[in-house]
């Protein structure tokens, strides 16, 4: 019995080590699998996992055109022979946009499905609920849709914002309506969580420091479906200039209620609301006029990148219309894929952030030219303006 005992404990303690008794968490592969050389989380010597949260449903599902610009990149790269030898494995996830969600999705990305870094997520809200989370679990960041001040002066290497904080363009909003309209009463609507928040700080503290009023502030949340209420009490103001902030569904909603006021205000938009689907709801007419900042050239743009990225998008979403949202995934992850590029094959988390703070000049992009290092992660640092003209957004010059 003794000796029958000892060999069972034997046999325990062997099968507890072996390959055989992966539970499926441990971050290297199993014995039928090739050596994973880096030895990083959500790396095998074929692939590399990557995970993002994404609003695919619910009342900001616009916004998932920024994942499927991303994925439409990284299939392109796949398709292409990968990065150094390895496939990109994109895996995006709906959280709708609601911050509890994000939690929950974030939490299985890295504690079960062991990703090697969240890249191209989406939303202020969800980004600001998890970002403390994701640095202390030690996970890079990259590319997060949003310009909430929380993210893009997050005190850590480990993340890279895409576009700059929100409180300078607040300012730049409302620098363009005085500029342009002479305005020295404004109104504003905005999104009221940390992204609109944000905006609505730096428009203030421009028009404290340039005498410009702000006779109305309304902000809205996510949720609601009809935003007449904050449009009427920004009209009974009597503001020079309306200026939204706006996601392009509830853009679309303000202006054809303004419309329906008969209300002639200039009006200056937030990019995060600059997408065509803002015709397709609201109406040309509805539409045209307004001014709206933007952080990258126009998706009819001719130059070759930006060619080259409409092909790229029609080939893998054949569906979807060209717009900016999906230009804010498909720049980002073009930036990831030339830092895992220059990370070697033998890739880890570190000499991964390493690569992305080595990524000076460089043109490969359809951001005009990326300047990266350890004092400045912000992929795009400025904006630029368009104008609603005959259905369209075309270029505009202040």
């Amino acid at each position: 019995m003794g000796v029958a005992l000892c060999l069972m404990l034997f046999v325990a303690a062997v099968g507890c080590s072996s390959t055989g008794g992966n539970d499926g968490n441990d971050a290297k592969p199993d014995g039928d699998n090739k050596a994973n050389v880096s030895n990083a989380p959500g790396v095998t010597a074929d692939s590399i996992l990557l995970g993002a949260y994404q609003p695919m449903t619910g009342s900001e599902s616009s916004y998932f055109r920024m994942g499927k610009g991303a994925d439409a990149w990284y299939q392109h790269v796949n398709e292409n022979g990968g990065v150094n030898g390895r496939k990109i494995d994109f895996k995006m996830k709906d959280d709708g946009y609601e911050p509890a969600r994000t939690k929950a999705i974030v939490k299985e990305f890295i504690e079960r499905d062991k990703v090697f870094a969240m890249a191209n997520p989406l939303g202020s809200a969800p980004t600001s609920a998890v970002i403390d989370y994701i640095v202390e679990q030690g996970v890079p960041l990259i590319g997060a849709g949003t310009g909430a001040a929380k993210n893009v002066n997050y005190p850590s290497e480990l993340v890279w914002p895409l576009y700059l904080d929100y409180t300078r363009e607040g300012g730049q909003l409302v620098e363009m309506a005085q500029n342009q309209f002479g305005a020295q009463k404004v109104a504003m609507i905005y999104q009221n969580d940390p992204s609109g928040q944000t905006d609505l700080a730096g428009a203030e503290e421009y028009a404290n420091a340039n005498g410009v009023e702000f006779v109305a502030k309304q902000g809205y949340e996510v949720s609601e479906v009809d935003i007449a209420s904050q449009v009427i009490t920004s009209q009974q103001a009597e503001p020079d200039v309306l200026i939204l902030f706006a996601a392009p569904e509830h853009l679309a909603k303000a202006l054809i209620q303004v419309q329906k006021l008969g209300w002639d205000v200039p009006i200056v938009a937030s990019f995060i609301g600059l997408d065509s689907v803002v015709f397709d709801l609201a109406g040309e007419e509805a539409v045209n006029g307004i001014i709206i900042s933007t952080i990258f050239r126009s998706p009819d743009s001719d130059s070759a990148s930006i060619d080259e990225f409409r092909k790229i998008l029609k080939k893998y979403y054949p569906k979807e219309e060209p717009s900016a949202i999906h230009m804010w995934g498909y720049s980002g992850a073009q930036v990831v894929t030339e830092a895992l590029e220059r990370a070697g094959k033998d890739i880890t988390r570190e000499n991964f952030i390493e690569a992305m703070g080595s990524i000076q000049g460089w043109k490969g992009s359809i951001i005009p030219e990326v300047n990266l290092s350890k004092d400045q992660r912000v992929m795009v640092s400025s904006v630029s303006w368009m104008h609603a003209k005959d259905g369209e957004f075309v270029p505009f010059t202040p």
